[in-house]
């Protein structure tokens, strides 16, 4: 359409603070990641073990969007949201759980893959059960699951099961995923920095003998010419 000078058309209503409040989670996603990071490089006093943290929460997004996926539920905003910012606190506990327990047991002597292994199987239950005691308590919020006191009976589908569904799903999935994450891909990262620069070390070592052996095979040549 179009419209005579000095007049425009706008969307607002819902969509006005459906936007503004897509900008509010926004920003406090990434604020409350950002102040999750420099806590724990205070607490572990390095740098690669937060980073692995921190890419454990990010990898644990592809359980959210596997839920929603599996249910056909749209991004919520406001609710889907909300349950990926309080999924990454429930993701970054676990794996202070386990790190922090890495590195207590690697001051015993043990090596980076004794000392994944050993973590694993140790704090297998208590990260377990975290994982296992949330997601219990989000199954009648996520499929509208009630009790009524005055009939004494189940109900199913109740009025606000729709509006909560999203950000109980978001956690649901996210963290069934990101529980599997922590005990199996978790240990995997750690065990590859931890040998990342005796890996280092031993490429450029292996380098520079072959730059010695090209070197010396072009000075008889030279030599010769």
């Amino acid at each position: 359409m179009s419209f005579p000078s000095g007049y425009s058309v706008s969307f607002t209503g819902q969509n006005q603070e459906q936007a503004k409040a897509s900008a509010f989670l926004t920003k406090a996603f990434f604020v409350a990641i950002l102040l999750i990071f420099f806590i724990l490089v205070a607490q572990f006093n390095s740098l690669a073990q937060p980073l692995i943290i921190m890419t454990a929460v990010v990898i644990s997004l592809v359980g959210v969007f596997i839920g929603l996926i599996l249910f056909a539920l749209p991004f919520g905003i406001i609710m889907t949201g909300i349950g990926v910012i309080s999924l990454a606190g429930v993701v970054v506990n676990n794996n202070i759980v386990l790190i922090d327990y890495m590195n207590l047991i690697r001051k015993k002597g043990l090596n980076a893959l004794e000392t994944a292994v050993q973590a694993g199987l140790r704090r297998f239950r208590p990260v377990t059960l975290t994982a296992v005691t949330t997601i219990l308590g989000l199954v009648p919020l996520s499929f509208g699951l009630d009790f009524d006191v005055h009939e004494f009976k189940f109900t199913t589908g109740g009025e606000s099961a729709m509006w909560w569904r999203g950000m109980g799903i978001a956690v649901i999935f996210g963290l069934s995923f990101a529980t599997v994450l922590t005990l199996i891909i978790v240990p995997v990262i750690y065990n590859v920095v931890d040998e990342l620069p005796a890996a280092i070390k031993e490429a450029r070592l292996a380098i520079k003998e072959l730059i010695i052996k090209i070197n010396g095979k072009k000075k008889p040549i030279e030599e010769a010419v």
